[in-house]
């Protein structure tokens, strides 16, 4: 079998194969592909020789047979809204295709007493949560690029967003999946069960793998009671230092009615408000540091919201708040947390983290995690929001400088690598819910012990020996130092 050289051109022959297989619909290059090879926010791009677009598995998987006899690597692509370059190509790296899963975006079925869906992995996670709704149920996954993020790309990275309290990550939600082998055979294992202790639970091997082990191609996903009530309300924290005892009552009052419980700082708050005229401000007291509390359930959910303000207020832990009393009042509390995100808000060079903490750690870690970082670099800005509830903390470190300076940049990889310690101090991780990707893997690497990455790579040789599936993520370049034995 023919091994990828480290040139950028793929095989004219497999190309010319590819168009052939596809039709004119099925694929597409030059200026056209450019989406394809670039991540959200063009940080991230690389080369490819085609971008293949197959209606159904079958041309998935004979895509993957060509590619695998002419030694082409393939980089399997859903909505491409992920954050951590995970569905573009590497520069510099093997010949390769992108193969986009966009047209295969249809909900195959639906069925409400069994609490499933079963859906192509080009499906819109939007379009799944519209279906689910109108047979009355409620489909768990849920984060603000719903509407372009597709089901094959939330697999893949177990990916998580609002829900994750009340629901879990994705790969909570998954019954069954099939998927695309690298040697171009396809499992089927779409199985609706709830319980199989049958053998290995295989699926599990391709949910969080970032398509380096196999394509997904069609899931069967769980479904659920759909709440006939949902209320939020958005509060100022009195005592940041005291945010898990808030959260504590909010679990004791609102018990599994408590859906999402959400950090947002007033500076994005400010920022958000400012740049989308739309908005408007939920409460008129400005503080530091702001919660937003769900709770899903009947009609005592109003009740338990306010008992939970009342309790909250007499402790101290809010100063003021506010009940979303209709529809568009509570749409506009969840779109502003979904515009809170800070490199759409700010400029200027960003160090960020995707930390997964124990949640009674979150308040200390980000007190440390500041003085970490202005020890090294006084003239900073910290930003810190995200899914506390679920321990998801999304930080962001805003240095003031500039990049390409040799003394600013070094001071930049010693605030990283301080605050990744700390993270990993805590027994916590730096990648809680956009995965590696191309952007994380040396600070994965510090992260597990060896005998971790030796038992992914076994798996990685045993179902793709060609590594030719997705190359140069999460195992990322072969010379990334591993961290230390303990």
């Amino acid at each position: 079998m023919t091994t990828p050289s480290d040139g950028r051109a793929a095989p004219v022959a497999a190309v010319e194969e590819l168009k052939a297989l596809l039709g004119p619909r099925g694929w597409l290059e030059g200026d056209d592909a450019a989406p394809f090879v670039a991540d959200v926010f063009g940080h991230r791009r690389g080369p490819a020789a085609l971008v293949v677009r197959p209606a159904s598995t079958r041309e998935v998987a004979s895509v993957v047979t060509i590619c695998r006899r002419h030694g082409v690597a393939i980089v399997p692509q859903g909505g491409n809204t992920g954050l951590c370059g995970g569905a573009v190509p590497v520069a510099g790296g093997a010949p390769c295709i992108v193969l986009s899963l966009a047209r295969m975006n249809r909900i195959v079925s639906i069925d409400p007493l069994r609490f499933t869906v079963t859906a192509e992995a080009g499906c819109i996670v939007q379009t799944i949560q519209e279906a689910a709704a109108e047979v009355d149920r409620s489909f768990a996954l849920d984060w603000g690029a719903r509407g372009s993020a597709m089901l094959g790309g939330a697999i893949s990275t177990n990916a998580g967003g609002i829900n994750v309290l009340r629901f879990g990550n994705t790969r909570e939600q998954v019954l069954g999946l099939e998927v695309v082998l690298p040697d171009g055979r396809i499992w089927n294992g779409l199985r609706a069960l709830r319980k199989d202790s049958s053998g290995y639970d295989l699926k599990q091997l391709f949910i969080g793998a970032e398509g380096t082990l196999g394509i997904v191609t069609r899931a069967v996903m769980r479904l659920h009671p759909r709440a006939p009530r949902e209320q939020t309300m958005f509060a100022s924290v009195g005592d940041f230092g005291r945010l898990m005892e808030l959260f504590a009552l909010a679990r004791s009052v609102g018990d599994a009615h408590l859906s999402a419980f959400e950090l947002i700082p007033g500076r994005l708050i400010e920022l958000a408000l400012a740049r989308h005229r739309r908005l408007v401000r939920p409460i008129e007291t400005r503080a530091e540091w702001n919660v937003l509390v769900r709770f899903s359930g009947g009609d005592d959910i109003a009740d338990l919201l306010e008992r939970l303000f009342a309790e909250a207020f007499e402790r101290g832990l809010l100063t003021d708040a506010a009940l979303a009393g209709s529809l568009a009042q509570e749409r506009n509390l969840w779109e502003l947390r979904d515009e809170i995100t800070p490199m759409r808000l700010m400029t200027g060079k960003m160090l960020k983290w995707d930390a997964s903490l124990p949640i009674d750690c979150i308040v200390a870690f980000l007190t440390e995690a500041e003085a970490r970082a202005r020890a090294i670099h006084a003239d900073l800005e910290v930003i810190a929001f995200g899914h506390v509830g679920d321990g998801n903390l999304h930080l962001s470190i805003w240095p003031d400088g500039t990049p390409g300076d040799p003394v600013f940049d070094r001071r930049c990889e010693h605030i990283v690598r301080a605050v990744d310690e700390l993270v990993w101090a805590y027994g916590g991780s730096v990648s809680a819910e956009h995965g590696v990707g191309a952007d994380q893997c040396a600070r994965v690497r510090q992260q597990k012990p060896p005998i971790e990455f030796e038992m992914m790579a076994k798996i990685k040789a045993l179902l793709d020996p060609d590594a030719l599936l997705n190359p140069g993520k999460i195992f990322g370049p072969a010379s990334a130092p591993a961290r230390p034995a303990d």
